[in-house]
């Protein structure tokens, strides 16, 4: 492990050697080129390796509809779609008596398909490429999902109430009615796995990694106040803490635990890790008594930045590099967004960066050195565009884009 403190193990932290282990209209389209220009959809891999593409989802509106105001909502007729790079594969008409939503959060691509979730007064509904996988009981939110071969894994909390819901096609694995998930659904090495709190009586929280339906508790020793991130990978737990007696956050990664870089500041908040096998990253606070709190970034547990004032951040591990994007407002309360590759500045233009922003952490995708981000139109009239490494091109629909991944 490089740099950062060690320390000696304080707290137990187990080490997981082997863990436990769809019609409705939709069309299916040949070939219709996007944009100017031509937008690589495959990722060069090794000899043997399978071929990579970049999928893009996005909806699209009659041209002229005014999506932001959107004063027709559930009733104008727009299309959810699927890219394949620069070519449209798929196309779902949107709408409550199709059971699919145009809300950017009510749907993901996963392996080259278009998964949605769809709620009515009494169910939940999951769709794969328009049509019908299966239904359950119960208004749910979706917070995560998986799909392995035929199954479908879906982590989601209740429209009203709290706690949550694991499933394997919309049969219940796990479920709590109270707490939170700290996580969505991770997948290590063919493991699915998340992370919840359950509130404990006069005592806060206790944290927990679930595992393929079993779960284990997580920063139980005494000194630790509390645990804000848990991590799994290659079957490591990894998770960041505040302990007694410490204004700095640790993060324990198996055997070893580490302190995130202070400097002047006199304590840390809210930490995340970030990890893809290569560098730790954490992001978290830095907070300084009678200045304020700085949105900071520690690489290897040293401070790569500090940012001062409201900013909204979405990061993106590749290895050892950390991509992210940036919104927040410039001296003259001008709303901006801007992208790092590898935390370095990357260009693009006065026009996209006070017009355009991100819609989440989903409209954002690094991959085998590449960045990619979908660009959101902050206002009428404007089309959607998407990042790839250093060039930004402008896509001719009215509409957006709402994820971007690599399959």
């Amino acid at each position: 492990m490089r740099g950062g403190i060690l320390f000696a193990l304080s707290a137990g932290c187990a080490c997981l050697t082997s863990v436990l282990a769809v019609s409705c209209g939709t069309m299916e389209i040949e070939r219709i080129p996007l944009g100017e220009g031509h937008q690589s959809d495959t990722l060069q891999q090794p000899a043997g390796e399978k071929v990579r593409h970049l999928y893009v989802t996005g909806v699209e509106y009659p041209e002229g509809y005014d999506w932001h105001s959107d004063r027709d909502y559930g009733h104008v007729a727009c299309t959810l779609f699927l890219m394949k790079g620069d070519e449209r594969i798929l196309e779902i008409p949107v709408g409550d008596e199709n059971f699919v939503s145009p809300d950017h959060d009510m749907h993901r691509c996963a392996d080259g398909h278009i998964y949605t979730d769809y709620s009515t007064d009494t169910e939940t509904i999951i769709k794969k490429d328009g049509e019908e996988l299966f239904r359950y009981p119960d208004r749910e939110m979706i917070c995560g999902f998986q799909v392995q071969g035929e199954d479908v894994y879906t982590l989601g909390v209740p429209r009203n109430g709290d706690g949550w819901t694991y499933r394997v096609n919309g049969k219940i694995l796990m479920v709590k009615t109270a707490g939170y998930l700290m996580t969505g659904l991770g997948n290590d090495r063919g493991n699915f796995w998340f992370a919840y709190a359950d509130p404990i009586e006069n005592a806060g929280k206790r944290c927990y990694l679930a595992v393929n339906g079993s779960s284990v508790p997580v920063g139980t020793a005494q000194d630790i106040e509390t645990v804000d991130d848990i991590l799994l990978y290659d079957g490591k737990i990894y998770y960041a803490a505040r302990v007694t007696g410490m204004p700095q956050h640790l993060v324990y990664a198996g055997d070893e635990v580490y302190a995130v870089e202070l400097e002047s500041a006199d304590e840390s908040r809210d930490c995340r890790l970030h990890y893809d096998g290569g560098i730790i990253y954490v992001t978290g606070k830095k907070c300084y008594w009678g200045i304020g709190e700085y949105e900071t970034l520690w690489k290897d547990f040293m401070s790569v930045f500090n940012y001062a004032g409201k900013k909204e951040m979405q990061y993106c591990v590749d290895g050892d590099k950390m991509n992210y994007v940036l919104m927040g407002q410039d001296n003259d309360d001008r709303d901006y967004v801007s992208v790092f590759k590898n935390c370095i500045y990357v260009e693009l233009g006065e026009d996209i960066k006070y017009n355009y922003m991100s819609l989440g952490r989903q409209c954002v995708c690094a991959e085998d050195g590449h960045l990619y981000v979908a660009l959101h139109p902050r206002q009428s009239g404007r089309n959607p565009a998407l990042l790839s490494d250093d060039v930004v091109k402008v896509y001719d629909f009215n509409g957006y884009f709402t994820s971007v991944s690599v399959w």
